[in-house]
């Protein structure tokens, strides 16, 4: 084959482009471009796959002869048409380097969507998921190193491919490798010095134009507490949506953290629990110390009659024993 660019060196280097492309997408929260380079790698390490095995896997099914003569290097031509994605995973299927999978089939008529303004996903599909598996597999098929082929994403995939953690483990764990890898491109080539005022800055509460303890905004009161960030371990917020005052929940308190500086968060209990986060964890002050929220501390806003005295004491008499209950629990 006189071609190199259909070799399936050339071919496997060029999925892992876009291999990298994708999971930086990915970590930016931007769904298009990862689906789009997504499908694209696989596309391009499926047919490094069939070129391994035999260049003439590449033709069409159909039409002329002129990509047979060029991959033959009988005559070179301009416009070299090779099998399309769809085909291609199926070959590989009937060769058994893939199993049957339709979400991998999803991901690529996904891709296809991006190409041709027509992008949607279900809110249950893992395309990071189906893209990991896919790849690791045809990895293993072309019997190449895949620390190699991941590089500086292995951490990612290996926490995708990982069985053994559950959903929201597995999500969390993705999450802070992701905060890592943006802190780490925003901080290339700043110096020590710099970094240390940067992590600062973050953690005090004056970042964002909100501090911690007590505030309401738009009928919620909620309390922030700082709390050590489990991907970059500045001091991030973890706030408490005080519940049965105002606008807030009805029963238990919901909690979610957010970081300043990575911009790692995590939005629900198993979240924060994968996080490392305990049940009873709710209440610090600027300094790190435990808080008991008492009726005082709501002075304000009953002034401005927001509030009344007796239904501060009753939700926090209630928020008292749920909290005692789940340090029970822990305790346990």
């Amino acid at each position: 084959m006189t071609d190199s660019s259909l070799s399936h060196e050339s071919l496997y280097w060029g999925a892992r482009k876009f291999a990298h492309s994708a999971m930086a997408a990915h970590a930016e929260n931007e769904e298009e471009i990862f689906h789009l380079h997504a499908g694209v790698s696989i596309e391009r390490l499926a047919k490094s796959s069939l070129s391994k095995k035999s260049p003439f896997l590449l033709l069409e099914g159909k039409g002329s002869d002129e990509t047979l003569l060029h991959l033959a290097g009988v005559r070179p031509t301009k416009k070299v048409r090779t099998v399309g994605a769809a085909q291609a995973l199926t070959r590989l299927r009937i060769m058994g380097a893939l199993p049957a999978n339709s979400d991998l089939d999803d991901l690529i008529e996904i891709r296809n969507g991006v190409a041709h303004l027509d992008f949607a996903v279900e809110e249950e599909f893992d395309g990071l998921a189906v893209f990991v598996q896919a790849t690791d597999a045809l990895i293993a098929y072309l019997d190449t190193d895949r620390s190699r082929y991941w590089g500086e994403w292995l951490g990612i995939a290996d926490i995708t491919a990982s069985q053994a953690l559950e959903a929201s483990a597995r999500e969390v764990a993705r999450n802070i490798e992701r905060a890592r890898y943006r802190l780490g491109q925003r901080l290339e080539g700043v110096p020590a010095g710099a970094i240390d005022i940067i992590y600062a800055n973050a953690g005090s509460d004056r970042e964002e134009g909100y501090g911690y303890g007590l505030t309401m905004m738009c009928g919620l009161y909620t309390f922030r507490s700082p709390r050590e960030c489990p991907a970059c371990r500045c001091t991030g917020r973890l706030t408490v949506n005080l519940p049965d005052l105002g606008a807030g929940p009805e029963g238990a308190p919901t909690r979610h953290f957010y970081c300043p500086l990575c911009r790692f968060g995590a939005h629900n209990e198993g979240e924060l629990l994968a996080a490392g986060f305990g049940a009873d964890e709710l209440f610090l002050d600027e300094t790190g110390e435990p808080v008991t929220l008492t009726v005082e501390m709501f002075t304000q806003f009953i002034q401005y009659e927001l509030l009344d005295p007796q239904t501060v004491s009753v939700a926090l008499l209630a928020l008292s024993a749920r909290n005692g209950a789940a340090e029970d629990r822990v305790a346990e």
